[in-house]
């Protein structure tokens, strides 16, 4: 056994972390021993020769315990050192075995996993393939009858598409939202709204002048329907074209599922 094992007993683990608390334990037991060597003859001038004499013997036993501690603490510094450089090569290697599982697991998934992922892709892009196509044969139909009812001159309810019936949010229709409110009225026949104080009533206005006559044109108050907001039509939107993906083979050298050759 070395003699940083003697200093743990074999009952710890030695690790960095370990021996730095060794270290501060030591620390705080050499200042527990100085503090009390400071006080150890405070009483000096009343001691018999015996209280002397054992008093010299315990302030001898202090400072050698001092001096094993401050021993023990120089051992475990030099220990430090190896202690972590071991510790960071251990972590290294775990970090590159891991690593070197990590790249297997990966290789394994490139290889085997997705050569298997990739022939399910085929089977479900040919049949998704196949919809692509009925959707492609519905929609060329949809232009065509169009296009016959309109040399035809028939006229009825217009022919629905399906990206319009299931593929399109709905619009936002055009709204108002109204209150009646008191306005000013004018002369004219325009109106602007009153401003109210904070009981509710209509602070006055200062009236124009008609520029023709001079005269003072006082507008009257009403109480009227107003506009208080507005929104405008918007179309809704669609989502994008179904007939415009792309699915290409799954294995170099296959045939695309979509668009069809």
């Amino acid at each position: 056994m070395g003699m940083i094992e003697k200093f743990f007993g074999g009952k710890t683990a030695i690790t960095s972390d370990s021996i730095r608390a060794e270290i501060a334990s030591a620390e705080i037991e050499i200042d527990s021993h100085r503090a009390k060597l400071a006080g150890a003859m405070n009483e000096i001038a009343t001691m018999s020769d015996s209280e002397h004499v054992a008093a010299e013997a315990s302030i001898a036993a202090t400072k050698r315990a001092i001096a094993r501690l401050e021993s023990r603490i120089n051992h475990l510094t030099d220990e430090l050192p190896n202690v972590i450089a071991k510790e960071d090569a251990s972590a290294k290697a775990a970090a590159d075995e891991a690593l070197r599982q990590r790249a297997e697991a990966s290789r394994k998934a490139n290889t085997a996993e997705a050569k298997k992922l990739l022939a399910e892709y085929d089977k479900l892009a040919a049949a998704m393939a196949d919809v692509l196509a009925r959707l492609s044969e519905i929609n060329v139909e949809h232009g065509a009858v169009r296009t016959a009812l309109k040399d035809a001159g028939v006229i009825g309810e217009e022919l629905p598409h399906w990206s319009n019936v299931h593929r399109k949010h709905p619009d936002r229709p055009a709204s108002e939202q109204r209150e009646t409110r008191p306005v000013w009225v004018h002369e004219d026949g325009s109106t602007s709204e009153a401003s109210l104080d904070e009981n509710g009533t209509a602070r006055p206005v200062v009236p124009s002048i008609d520029r023709l006559t001079g005269r003072q044109l006082m507008p009257h108050l009403e109480r009227r329907e107003v506009v208080i907001s507005r929104t405008h039509f918007r179309p809704g939107r669609h989502e994008n074209p179904l007939l415009q993906i792309h699915l290409p083979p799954a294995f170099a050298g296959g045939t695309a599922h979509w668009p069809r050759s």
